[in-house]
């Protein structure tokens, strides 16, 4: 089964761009980069010592 040639132009283009993307796209930042949010409390409050 042979592909249309439309078919074949749009995945070349598809492809291509995939690949330049590959090679363009920006550096990730470190996963390790902890911010914190303003006003924010931790998941878990110890409510025992916050009564003495």
């Amino acid at each position: 089964m042979k592909p249309r040639k439309s078919t074949a132009i749009l995945g070349a283009t598809w492809v291509a761009t995939f690949v330049l993307y590959l090679f363009v796209k920006p550096d990730q930042p470190a996963a390790t980069e902890i911010t914190q949010v303003v006003n924010t409390l931790p998941a878990v409050v110890n409510t025992e010592q916050a009564g003495q």
